[in-house]
């Protein structure tokens, strides 16, 4: 009996060699090994490509030329944020600075009208006649007052149907004295006043000289106690050419009394108690056709 032979089929084929299977093993082991690595650096190459890929953004500087003032360049605010920027720098606020108020010291009395000034140190009456101020002096006119050439003057031409009252009060030491000279322009239907208060008002205790209307060349002084007036006396009448009168006013914290051309005259001394006194310069107004001019000069304040 002959032995039948296999089929080509199921012939092994010895071409393929004993190691094609371990190959296959080894490259199935390589492609899992790149598919791993692929997984863990594929993400971050890709960051990479994109950064590289975007424009940087470059900020603006001024450069100083010749002329400007040199500063230091700072980088330009913007509110972009640059790839790997934490945060963005905020642009500038203006803030308003403020300045500090300036205020002007007064001129002292009696250095004032030197510099064509009246200071800020003067009380206007009436206080309706008060004017805007101006590095520590009064804008002029203050109501009829002006001052130049170191003289306080004013001019009051005025048809009154009742009498009425200017002037300007100025603080004064606790003690001590007042001179002061006039020179009479026009004195009609109208009285100078001068003296020493209590409180810058009318209305307080004080000693009141006055000249009375007529004659600028030959006038007397009058006395009133104040407040009223209260006419106390008056004295002789006193010629002068020029029309120059003086005046003198000797005070303390008790009593003022007045002296007037030179020791000519002198009142007793007038009980007004106060720390602190007020000089009083201006005139009186009254019913009917008033004009008054005059000027008031060598303002001598002691203690």
């Amino acid at each position: 009996m002959t032995k039948k032979e296999k089929p080509a089929a199921d012939k092994k084929d010895d071409s393929k060699g004993p190691n094609v299977g371990l190959i296959s093993v080894i490259l199935s082991f390589v492609v899992g090994v790149l598919t791993i690595l692929a997984g863990i650096f594929g993400p971050i190459i890709q960051e990479q490509i994109k950064a590289r890929s975007q424009p940087t953004q470059t900020p603006i500087v001024i450069v100083a030329t010749a002329t400007d003032v040199p500063a230091t360049p700072t980088a330009v605010p913007t509110d972009a944020v640059p790839p790997g920027a934490p945060t963005s720098t905020p642009a500038p606020t203006d803030t308003p600075v403020p300045t500090a108020a300036f205020t002007a010291t007064p001129i002292p009395v009696g250095a004032d009208w030197a510099r064509d000034c009246i200071s800020t140190l003067w009380v206007p009456y009436p206080a309706s006649a008060q004017t805007p101020i101006r590095d520590g002096c009064y804008s002029q006119p203050l109501d009829v007052f002006f001052a130049s050439n170191g003289r306080l003057s004013f001019l009051y031409d005025s048809r009154l149907s009742s009498a009425e009252v200017h002037g300007l009060f100025a603080p004064l030491p606790a003690s001590g004295t007042v001179d002061l000279q006039v020179y009479l322009r026009d004195l009609k239907n109208g009285n100078l006043w001068m003296g020493v208060f209590a409180e810058p008002s009318l209305s307080a205790k004080g000693l009141l000289m006055s000249i009375p209307s007529g004659d600028v060349k030959r006038r007397p002084f009058v006395q009133w106690d104040m407040p009223g007036p209260v006419k106390i006396l008056d004295t002789v009448t006193f010629q002068q050419s020029p029309p120059i009168y003086s005046i003198r006013f000797e005070f303390n914290n008790l009593s003022v009394r007045a002296v007037v051309m030179k020791n000519a005259f002198a009142t007793s001394n007038v009980s007004v108690q106060s720390s602190q006194k007020w000089l009083f310069l201006g005139f009186q107004g009254v019913a009917g056709t008033n004009r008054l001019e005059a000027e008031f000069f060598n303002l001598t304040i002691a203690p």
